[in-house]
């Protein structure tokens, strides 16, 4: 495509035409990745939060252990 003085202004029109649509294609492409990149994130995410919500009350029943136990020796 070097020489683009050779090609037909239908041609050139033409090449605009598909060279739009494969830029449309690739733009949507891009969004369907980012979306589902996203949908991974909010997945992680979910895991993550249920993860450390366990820990927390993990964290929290030894505390509360803790305490009873210090109270016993008291």
């Amino acid at each position: 495509m070097s020489n683009l003085q050779v090609l037909s202004t239908e041609r050139l029109n033409k090449l605009i035409d598909e060279t739009q649509l494969t830029l449309q294609e690739l733009k949507q492409e891009v969004i369907r990745r980012e979306h589902i990149k996203q949908s991974h994130e909010i997945k992680d995410l979910d895991h993550h939060m249920t993860s450390a919500e366990f820990n927390l009350n993990s964290i929290k029943n030894f505390i509360a252990y803790l305490l009873e136990e210090s109270k016993k020796h008291k």
